[in-house]
C-alpha cells in the first residue's frame, strides 16, 4: 500500500491491519540483516532452538540500536505518533522472528492467535492476558508466495474479539485464549522493506514456510502506558487511545 493513500487509517479500522510498501529504508534493512547473519553465525546454539522459535532468534541483538532503528529511524515512527501519539507508549524490544525454509514439507492450514496469552514456552505469566496496543512487522527478505512464513491475518477478526470479550466479561482475563469463528486467513505477501501495522486485537499467525528461502522479520510490540497496568478496558474498546 502507498503511504499517500489517505485510505489507510480506514483501512486500518475495518481491516485491523494495512501494509505500506517499502516503507523501511534500505540501508536500515542492510545493516539489521548483516547484523543477524553474523549473530547467527557466532551466537547460534541449536539447544536453544525452542526459545529461538517461541520468544526470539538473537536475544542478544533484540535490544540494539541496529534492530531498534528500523522503528524509529523509519517513517512507520511518524505514523504511530500519528495514530497513538510516541509519548503514549511503551515500546518493546524487536522479536526476531524467523521462519527457516522447508520449515514443514506440506502447506500447514495456519491457526490464529493473540500475543499475551501464556502458552508454558512464551515466557508470558499465566496469571492474566498481557495485552498490548499495537503490532509493528518488518520484513527483511521477500515473501512472495503463500505458505512461505507469511504473517497470516484474519480480517476484521479485531471486532470478533472484542464482541467476544465484552459478552464473557472480565473473567475472560484470567482464561486461556478463546478459539473462535474467525472467517477465512489472508497469507501477506511481503517485499524487502514493507512493513505492516496491526491492532493488538487482530487474529494472527505466521504460516509454514514450505519455500527455499528462510523468512526473517522483524516485530515490535508497542503498548498504550495506560494500559500497562491494566489492560481489560483495552480489550473491550479496542480503539480507545488512538486517533483515527
Amino acid at each position: 500500500m502507498s503511504i499517500t493513500q489517505a485510505a489507510w487509517k480506514k483501512d486500518l479500522v475495518q481491516d485491523g491491519y494495512v501494509r505500506f510498501s517499502g516503507l523501511t529504508p534500505k540501508m536500515l534493512v542492510t545493516r539489521a540483516l548483516q547484523a543477524i547473519q553474523n549473530d547467527l553465525r557466532v551466537n547460534y546454539d541449536v539447544n536453544r532452538q525452542t526459545e529461538y522459535d517461541n520468544r526470539s532468534y538473537c536475544p542478544d541483538l533484540c535490544d540494539t540500536p541496529v534492530i531498534r532503528d528500523l522503528l524509529v529511524k523509519s517513517p512507520i515512527y511518524g505514523f504511530l505518533n500519528d495514530t497513538l501519539g510516541i509519548r503514549n507508549l511503551r515500546m518493546g524490544p524487536g522479536q526476531i522472528a524467523i521462519r527457516r525454509s522447508r520449515n514443514h514439507a506440506e502447506p500447514v492450514p495456519p491457526t490464529p492467535h493473540l500475543d499475551g496469552f501464556a502458552t508454558g514456552l512464551n515466557g508470558v505469566p499465566g496469571d492474566r492476558i498481557y495485552n498490548h496496543t499495537v503490532l509493528i512487522g518488518v520484513f527483511l527478505t521477500p515473501v512472495l508466495t503463500e505458505f512461505a512464513g507469511n504473517f497470516t491475518v484474519w480480517p476484521a477478526s479485531h471486532y470478533v474479539y472484542e464482541r467476544y470479550f465484552r459478552e464473557r466479561g472480565n473473567r475472560a482475563m484470567h482464561e486461556p485464549m478463546p478459539e473462535l469463528q474467525l472467517g477465512d486467513p489472508v497469507q501477506l505477501c511481503c517485499d524487502v522493506g514493507d512493513v505492516v501495522l496491526a491492532h493488538y486485537s487482530l487474529g494472527h499467525t505466521a504460516a509454514v514456510n514450505t519455500s527455499e528461502q528462510d523468512r526473517i522479520a522483524i516485530f515490535f510490540r508497542a503498548v498504550l502506558s495506560k494500559a500497562q497496568a491494566n489492560g481489560w478496558p483495552y480489550l473491550t474498546n479496542i480503539w480507545d487511545g488512538w486517533n483515527l
